[in-house]
């Protein structure tokens, strides 16, 4: 069975829909916390370290620390016998605060704030509230039949699946053309999850992560797929190992890098192919070269910083979509052709949230100006912690 490669995010998956939720009060959860905390240490299960450094720890959670470290808050970090964990305990002025990643204030919330990363939950509230979505619908791994039903009869190629919970682009299919193509990435969903989404592939758009702080600040970035700029004498293959030198760009195990190396595969070469090229192929001066279909930072694609330029209606877009799910820290993906023009006037779509996003995205952009998403965090840590 292909969920034996992903025990866990099946065991997640079936037991947040189906065992019944227990909401407990702010101050339980912190006792509870603090007891944990103590035992596993008290067993030598794990111990509070200040030592950590950016290779052991999410890159999300450095941007945040380095920040937060500038106005006095101190830092432990929580490290079992596997390496560290994505727990840590902060300190100023004499109190103890502790968070998961990022402190994302979720108990000012009205509701809980991990119900964003439902996508298929949160599509359908989107759509109830009038806010751009991707026709689509989530199906569980016993329905395929009627998955590739829905998918071609009543949305139509081309198509997307992916998992209905997750994120950084795993088993996700895009540009899904024939009933063939379908069935593979519905197959490839089902091994990290139990459930999935069918919704429409939208072409000539570009994947964009709005990041917004506190109903307010938004930074955004466009991801592009992996490719190469020729400058009319390099060859595709100097360009490839020009870009991959760039220090930004690291192997997918480094914790510290948000840019990577670009991937060489057979879409790399079907996609030089349908243009007469190969790898020795000299691109004229200026002239984009693609070499992934996707723009998965992992396959080597681009970020490119567009915050500056955000059509105001799409700020007001962005803003609602938290105030709707009353989320102080919240990723959006969206497609678009253009985050300039306003959201009424071209192809859009809301894809899904995050509510542990990914704000190195905006630290660290292959161009653009880089977005200190991190002193807003910092800001919120300070307005609803301290």
């Amino acid at each position: 069975m292909p969920f034996l490669y992903h025990i866990q995010t099946w065991l997640e998956e079936l037991t947040s829909r189906f065992l019944p939720k227990i909401s407990l009060p702010r101050r339980v959860e912190h006792f509870f916390d603090i007891l944990i905390e103590k035992l596993l240490t008290f067993f030598r299960l794990a111990s509070l370290r200040k030592d950590f450094t950016h290779s052991d720890i999410e890159l999300r959670t450095t941007c945040f620390i380095e920040e937060a470290r500038k106005r006095g808050v101190r830092f432990k970090g929580f490290r079992t016998r596997f390496g560290y964990a994505n727990y840590f305990r902060a300190e100023i002025d004499g109190k103890v605060f502790r968070f998961e990643g990022l402190p994302i204030a979720d108990f000012v919330s009205k509701y809980k704030v991990k119900f964003v990363d439902d996508k298929a939950k949160t599509k359908v509230r989107l759509r109830a509230k009038n806010f751009p979505v991707a026709d689509g619908r989530a199906f569980w791994f016993w329905q395929r039949r009627k998955s590739i039903e829905f998918g071609v009869n009543n949305i139509g190629f081309p198509l997307v699946v992916k998992p209905r919970s997750g994120s950084l682009s795993r088993h996700v299919t895009t540009d899904i053309q024939t009933i063939k193509e379908l069935k593979c990435a519905i197959n490839r969903a089902v091994v990290f999850s139990p459930a999935f989404i069918i919704e429409k592939f939208l072409s000539n758009t570009f994947v964009h992560r709005a990041t917004v702080v506190d109903f307010d600040f938004v930074a955004c970035v466009k991801q592009v797929p992996a490719n190469v700029v020729g400058n009319g004498y390099s060859t595709i293959r100097e360009l490839i190992d020009e870009k991959n030198k760039d220090p930004l760009r690291g192997e997918l195990h480094q914790k510290e890098c948000t840019l990577y190396k670009i991937v060489e595969n057979e879409t790399t070469k079907n996609l030089l192919a349908g243009q007469g090229y190969n790898l020795s192929t000299a691109p004229q001066k200026d002239e984009i070269v693609y070499l992934q279909k996707d723009s998965f930072l992992k396959l080597g694609g681009d970020l490119v910083e567009l915050t500056s330029i955000i059509h105001p209606d799409n700020l007001k877009l962005f803003r609602n979509v938290a105030q709707l799910f009353d989320i102080r820290i919240v990723g959006i993906d969206f497609l678009c052709q253009d985050v300039s023009i306003s959201w009424k006037d071209q192809q859009y779509a809301v894809l899904e949230l995050n509510s542990m996003p990914c704000i190195e995205l905006h630290h660290f952009p292959s161009s653009g100006s880089p977005q200190n998403v991190a002193k807003r965090v910092v800001d919120l840590f300070f307005k609803y912690y301290v």
